[in-house]
Parts: structure tokens; C-alpha cells; sequence
């Protein structure tokens, strides 16, 4: 099986004091404090640890350096140093030999506050994560680097985290992913890192992760702040007459809203009131250190659209003694706010909290939503027919062509179900509970070396991110026999409830240098475990011979919506694409099947598309 660090072990642990456990967590207390912090400055701590690194093409050994960069907040003479390869895993990584290493390790309030200094060339997540002598592991923790070309001390809370059943032995091994970057890296990067400590908790001022996703369906919703949503023009975040200092921050590259000093701040969608009529609740996220009381309060400006007018009309809901140091989700049904009698001209919120004026509160995904819409569980059509010549394709599944014979469709060491449906009478593979699924042709290894890409149809109501990972088993036809080669294609933020064709060009699996003997083939998905994905049309294909009949319903464009500065790409070879605003103005054009989006507004763009055989589509674009 190949590493997946989604793949996570889900333990209870069954906590029984006795003398013999309160000793062996004593002996093992001193036992790791001989081990740690892991500063590299001695053999003893981590110098001289039996590293190893993994998932990262050719695994170059992990490196203890002299401090390339003695003069910031870090001045030890030794770091280690890890090079991330461009065709690697976004979780490559390193990790410590299980056992005496680390040695015995105990989470507990004395230790489970993690530190570690990064000095890094780029921003990207860097993941820290124990596991025992058997494998056991509650997974990794992921904080992102603010800085760059500089050192800086990352924090990781494990305090909610376990420890092993007693089966599984105490937790003995150190794992770091110092470079995990889910969005593909663009080239080959460096990261130093340093002084591994591990700490008391103490008390968190702000918070660690990011607000949780939203799940409401989207057309079920009426978004003014959220990134999982398109949201309405909001004139003001804080008011003219409000009391509170507001920030726009980032957590874990998640836009939020945060609110110090607050009594009370005021939000305005006055030139834009927004009609909630047939809403039935209104979310927030929040998250606070310290706060006793918070109240919403909204304001519907009436038919007149202005304050004071005579048939404005307001309520406000209060919370008492919320929860602190944890996000919060509110979700308050309208009829709540008794004296709210009118909803189609709503003008202003406001929040309100105590201590009055001292207060800090952080907001995410404010919009309204009605519960009642169901979204749909599947695709209503079939995925569409494959328009590939026959001669020119390698068929994996599809009803279009012959199919080459397949092991099996999921492995037994994948994390999925697996189910074989029609939708409107065509064969569908459908994967739920999703973190990752291994296909095979191990015992008829695929000859793709003539062709150029790789094509799969692909539906879901509710991923946010799809990795495909091809896998060449080398001459030897076996896995792990020196000459396996392999790299995974991620898309971040695909377009949900809809058939997407992904026709990847298998020049983008950079690390796949050969392809004679195709043997595996991993989907993983996010939402990690929560996700359902329909499976239709994968094959190799050759794009020597072209594409015929081309039609509009055809050609996709992915991700679709974009979030501005990232690339899209058509499925499809062309000749050439223009990017169009709605002026008709030209902004870009591109001469391969891939356009950046970087320096564009939010809103609506259309693409011209010119195929190898001079057909033109036209397709429009969502940028957010």
C-alpha cells in the first residue's frame, strides 16, 4: 500500500487508572524528557536520530546543517535540513526510527503543546504527527508558515489527542511534514527546521484552525461571509459608530473576521439589503478567549430602504456564558428574533459582546439558509458518452469501449465502500466514505506509452479536494522491487453536482517517468472519510488522433468556481483560449489547455475556446 497521511487510525481509548499505569507513565515521563527538545545540537538529540524520509520520489536523506541563517530568532548551529522534490507527495515527509529515537512518549498536559522553527521559501502547511511501534496514530496536526526566508516558531495543540491503547504500545516515533502542500508544488523547495519542544498547555488566545466547513447546500443559501460560498456585496464589516477594532486575518488560509474590544460593531448591506424571505436560520461561527455574552442583533430597513423611515424593525438574540477557546457554530432559527415582523429589506447586524469593551471574538461563514432544500445524492444522468476514437483509447471502465481486465476496483487496503450502480442504465462505480481507494492491474500491468492522457468522469455532492495517483510497477511487474515509479494529480476545490471530465495529460505526473507497466491507480478525496464520489469513463487515451463532434455539454473547465490567482484547465487539447470579462474585453489567452487566473476581481469571466480541429466553445467562468 502506498502512504496516505489521511489514512487514520479512529481509536477509543479506554482510560483505567492503576498503580501499574501510573507507574509505567512515570518511567516513561523520564524516559522521554532524556530525548527531547529535538535541537540537533547533539547526537542525543536528533543528530544522530536514525531518520528516514518518505513519499518523496527518490527520498533524499534528511540533513543536519549548520544553521544556514544564524541571524534571525533561531541562533543554534545546527538544523535540520529537508529538500522537498518537486514530483513528491504534499505529504513527504521524515520521521524518526520508532522506539529509541523519541523514546516513550506520553501526551499529556505537560507535553501536548508542540513547538517547532521553520525556515521556508514558500507558505505551505507543515504537519507533525506520533505514532506507536505498531503503526497506531491519531494523524497529523497541519499549521502553515507565515513567514518566509526567515525563521519562525510554529505551534501545534495535541491536547485533544490520546494516547495508544495499551496494544499498541506508547507513542515512540516523531513524523514531520515540513512541506505539505495539497495545491501541488511548482518546484523543488528547501525546508530547515529546528528546535522541536514540547510543552505545557497554555492558554490560547486565538484560534489554531480554521472555522469548521459549512455543509449547508448552496443553493440553499444566502452567503454574505464565507469561503465556501458565493457571497453578497457587504458595505461594511464595522460601522462608523461602532465599538470594537476590526482585523482581516487568515487561519490556516482561511479568511476570518476578528473583533478586539468589543462592545458592539455594527455591519451594513444598506445600498444592498438582502431578502431572507423563505430563510429559515441564520449561521455563525465564532471563536473567543474570553467572552461571557454574545448577542446578534438584526435590523430590516423596510420597504423605504432607509433608517428610521417608520417600518424598520429589529431583534436580537442573546447567547449567555458561550463556550471559549473553541470555534462555536450558532445556528439561530429567524423565528428566534420575535421582532423581526419583516425580512426582505435587511440592512444591518450587529453583534454585541461582554466584558464590555474587552472582549475578542473571531467570525467566520455568516450567511442565511433554509433547511429544507435536500440537496441531490447522486447524479441524475449518466456521466457522458466518451467521444474518443476506439483505435485511440486503453479502456479501464466505460460502456463505450472494450475494457482491459481490471483486479478490482478496491483493494483491501483502502478506505472506502464500493458500489456497482446504473444511473440511467450505464454502469457507475460509487465510492462513500472516501479517504482513499487503490485499483489494480497487477496481474495484466497496463503498456501506456503511447498514450497521453489520462481520462476519468468523476460526480460529487460534497468533495472539496481530488487526488489521482497513477503508479508504474516497473519491468519486474511488482511492488516495491527498486524500480516503482509513481506521482499523484490533485485538484483543489472541484465543481460539486456535476459530471466533471478530467483528462489529465500524463505529462502532469511528472514523477511517472515510466509507463509500461501500469499496476495502480488511488483516488483520495476530502473530506477525509465524508465524501461520496461516482466513477465513470477511465481510460488512456492518445491525442493523436482527434477529438470528434465536439459539443458544448462536452467540454468542462476545472475548478469552476476558481479562487483568483489559481491556474484552470480545459479538458480537452487546444490550439487556444481567450479570457474574456464581460466588457468583451480580452484579459488573457492562453496556447495550452491551462490559464491563469492571477490579478482577477471576483465575478464573471467567459472563456473562448479553439480546439486542435478549429471548433470554438464558449464556456463561463466563476472567480472567487
Amino acid at each position: 500500500m502506498h502512504y496516505n497521511s489521511n489514512f487514520k487510525y479512529i481509536n477509543q481509548l479506554n482510560m483505567k487508572t492503576t498503580l501499574f499505569t501510573s507507574m509505567m507513565l512515570l518511567v516513561s515521563s523520564l524516559s522521554f524528557a532524556q530525548n527531547a527538545p529535538v535541537d540537533f545540537e547533539t547526537d542525543a538529540s536528533g543528530g544522530a536520530w536514525g531518520w528516514s524520509t518518505f513519499e518523496n520520489v527518490d527520498n533524499p536523506a534528511l540533513q543536519i546543517i549548520a544553521n544556514p541563517d544564524p541571524t534571525g530568532n533561531n541562533s543554534s548551529s545546527r538544523v535540520a535540513k529537508f529538500t522537498a522534490r518537486l514530483g513528491g507527495q504534499p505529504y513527504a515527509g521524515c520521521q524518526s526510527n520508532s522506539g529509541a529515537d523519541l523514546g516513550p512518549f506520553v501526551l499529556d498536559a505537560t507535553t501536548s503543546t508542540i513547538k517547532i522553527m521553520v525556515w521556508k521559501s514558500v507558505i505551505s502547511d507543515v504537519g507533525i504527527k506520533f505514532a506507536s511501534p505498531t503503526g497506531w496514530s491519531q494523524g497529523e496536526i497541519k499549521v502553515a508558515n507565515t513567514l518566509i526566508n526567515q525563521w519562525e516558531e510554529l505551534t501545534f495543540d495535541f491536547s485533544s489527542f490520546v494516547n495508544p491503547p495499551v496494544a499498541e504500545g506508547q507513542l515512540s516515533q516523531l513524523i514531520v511534514f515540513p512541506d505539505f502542500d495539497l495545491a501541488g508544488r511548482t518546484q523543488e523547495n528547501i525546508v530547515y527546521f529546528d528546535n522541536i519542544t514540547f510543552n505545557a498547555t497554555s492558554a490560547v488566545n486565538e484560534p489554531l484552525t480554521a472555522a469548521p466547513t459549512p455543509t449547508e447546500y448552496a443553493a440553499d443559501v444566502n452567503s454574505m461571509f464565507s469561503n465556501a460560498y458565493t457571497n453578497v456585496n457587504v458595505d461594511t464589516w464595522r460601522t462608523s459608530w461602532s465599538s470594537a477594532v476590526l482585523e482581516d486575518i487568515l487561519i490556516q488560509g482561511n479568511e476570518t473576521k476578528k473583533y478586539s474590544n468589543l462592545d458592539f460593531v455594527g455591519i451594513e448591506t444598506t445600498s444592498n439589503p438582502v431578502n431572507i424571505t423563505g430563510m429559515t436560520t441564520i449561521h455563525l461561527d465564532v471563536w473567543s478567549p474570553n467572552f461571557t455574552f454574545f448577542g446578534v442583533k438584526l435590523v430590516d430597513f423596510g420597504a423605504d430602504g432607509a433608517f428610521g423611515g417608520g417600518d424598520d424593525v429589529e431583534h436580537q438574540v442573546n447567547i449567555d456564558t458561550p463556550v471559549q477557546g473553541e470555534w462555536v457554530s450558532l445556528d439561530i432559527p429567524l423565528s428566534q428574533f420575535t421582532g423581526l415582523t419583516t425580512f426582505e429589506h435587511i440592512a444591518q447586524y450587529i453583534l454585541v459582546g461582554k466584558p464590555t469593551g474587552t472582549a475578542t471574538v473571531f467570525v467566520d461563514n455568516v450567511y442565511f439558509y433554509n433547511g429544507t432544500v435536500v440537496p441531490p445524492v447522486g447524479p441524475l444522468v449518466a456521466a457522458p458518452a466518451p467521444i474518443h476514437s476506439a483505435a485511440d483509447v486503453i479502456s479501464m471502465f466505460s460502456n463505450t469501449y472494450t475494457n482491459v481486465t481490471v483486479d478490482t476496483w478496491r483493494t483491501s487496503w483502502s478506505s472506502a465502500v464500493l458500489e456497482d450502480i446504473l444511473i440511467v442504465g450505464n454502469d457507475t462505480k460509487k465510492y462513500s466514505n472516501l479517504d482513499f481507494v487503490g485499483i489494480e492491474t497487477v496481474a495484466s500491468p497496463i503498456n501506456a506509452t503511447q498514450m497521453t492522457h489520462f481520462r476519468i468522469d468523476v460526480w460529487s455532492a460534497d468533495f472539496t479536494s481530488l487526488g489521482i495517483k497513477l503508479v508504474d510497477f516497473g519491468a519486474d511487474g511488482a511492488f516495491g522491487g527498486g524500480d516503482d515509479v509513481e506521482h499523484q494529480v490533485n485538484f483543489p476545490t472541484p465543481v460539486q453536482n456535476e459530471w466533471l471530465s478530467l483528462d489529465i495529460p500524463l505529462s502532469d505526473f511528472t514523477g511517472l517517468t515510466t509507463k509500461a507497466h501500469m499496476a495502480q491507480y488511488i483516488l483520495v478525496g476530502q473530506p477525509t472519510s465524508a465524501n461520496t464520489v461516482f466513477v465513470d469513463n477511465v481510460y488512456f487515451r492518445n491525442s493523436s488522433v482527434g477529438i470528434n463532434d465536439i459539443d458544448n455539454n462536452s467540454v468542462a473547465i476545472y475548478p469552476n468556481p476558481v479562487k483568483a490567482g489559481n491556474d484552470i484547465r480545459v479538458n480537452m487539447d487546444v490550439n487556444r483560449i481567450d479570457l474574456f470579462d464581460l466588457s468583451g474585453k480580452v484579459i488573457s489567452t492562453s496556447n495550452n489547455s491551462v490559464i491563469n487566473t492571477n490579478g482577477l476581481s471576483e465575478g464573471i469571466y467567459f472563456l473562448k475556446i479553439q480546439s486542435r480541429n478549429g471548433d470554438l466553445i464558449t464556456k463561463k467562468l466563476a472567480i472567487n
